[in-house]
């Protein structure tokens, strides 16, 4: 069957690089002194990128109702992973809090769930950076119900009204970084919103468009790349009060990037490398947290491990590795397992899509 899926491989070199910044962003010392820097927008990044690729999967089959609701295959693609993180999370929160039984049954039930916790920890103890994974699958559900069947004008509509509610939250806390705190929770759901609804639009405007691919793509790829490693390395201090800044970033920054990246087709090294990027992107981010958060446990509780540059890019070797092996034994033949027991009959199988948290 002929889904019209294309494959974009660029947008998985984004997505890896996106993932590569929020590792450094949560590093919590670990690589020593780290300024901090406006890498939380990778977020808004992640959501932007799962609209364009879900639209591209699976709209036209959703529409036809070839495949089963988007919301099953996010959870598909979303909870292996993140299942696997949960005990590195568990064992590190209680080292930190103590293993009162009770507490500790509540708060896994809560994570298995996804199920927000008013915990003073964050909304998701265990690994801080799922709550984005929360708001994705509560985008994929939307999409699966709504958002498919709706115009490219009202999309731009919701979009914008999403990036309003955003901004309002952003006036008040000085800059995009809202949603994984329970204070600032419920903005979570305009900022997925916001960015996720202009992928959809993103998307239908390059099906409808056709644009001619760019010339030198390998070369614009990297440019595009080297970019986004610019950009999210900008501290966060100088526009800390200004969330106008992160505001163009989302409106218009990021949707450039990611429409050159549409239009440019990789060859050679550059293709293998953008590939791996985004094969090791949701790994990285799902498993990085409870792995740092573990580590500055067993600090607290008098291990003498260091906390030098040296002994940090250490570590971050080590998540790499972890992802790679993670990814490829562990995620991938589950997921494949999965989609096959939803959708058994090989025509109709979903192909393995790459995240953005959220993924």
């Amino acid at each position: 069957m002929n889904t019209g899926k294309q494959f974009f491989t660029a947008l998985e070199a984004l997505r890896g690089i996106a993932a590569i910044m929020v590792m450094f962003l949560h590093t919590g010392g670990t690589l020593g002194p780290i300024p901090a820097n406006i890498s939380y927008l990778a977020v808004d990044l992640f959501f932007l990128l799962s609209g364009v690729v879900l639209a591209n999967s699976y709209e036209k089959r959703l529409i036809t109702g070839q495949i089963s609701p988007a919301g099953l295959l996010r959870i598909i693609r979303l909870y292996p992973l993140y299942l696997l993180s949960l005990p590195i999370g568990l064992f590190s929160y209680a080292l930190q809090n103590g293993s009162d039984y009770s507490t500790l049954a509540d708060l896994l039930l809560r994570a298995i769930l996804f199920i927000p916790s008013t915990n003073q920890e964050g909304i998701f103890p265990f690994n801080g950076p799922s709550w984005s994974l929360f708001f994705e699958l509560w985008a994929g559900v939307l999409f699966s119900v709504l958002l498919i069947r709706l115009s490219l004008r009202s999309l731009l509509a919701i979009a914008l009204g999403a990036a309003g509610i955003t901004m309002y939250g952003a006036l008040v806390a000085g800059n995009f970084d809202i949603g994984p705190e329970a204070g600032d929770f419920r903005f979570g759901f305009s900022r997925v919103l916001f960015s996720f609804s202009l992928g959809i639009c993103l998307y239908r405007s390059y099906e409808v468009q056709k644009p001619n691919t760019a010339n030198n793509c390998n070369i614009i790829g990297l440019f595009l790349c080297a970019c986004l490693i610019l950009i999210t390395n900008i501290p966060a201090r100088i526009f800390f009060g200004f969330p106008y800044f992160d505001f163009l970033l989302c409106l218009v920054v990021f949707p450039a990037i990611v429409w050159l990246a549409m239009r440019t087709r990789k060859t050679g090294l550059v293709e293998l490398v953008f590939r791996w990027l985004g094969r090791l992107s949701y790994p990285i981010y799902i498993l990085h947290g409870p792995i740092f958060s573990l580590l500055q446990s067993l600090r607290q509780k008098g291990f003498g491990l260091p906390a030098s540059p040296a002994a940090g890019m250490v570590v971050v070797v080590g998540i790499f590795i972890a992802a790679g092996i993670a990814a490829v034994h562990f995620d991938e033949p589950v997921r494949k397992k999965l989609r096959m027991m939803v959708a058994p009959n090989p025509a109709s199988a979903v192909p393995a899509v790459s995240n953005a948290g959220t993924e």
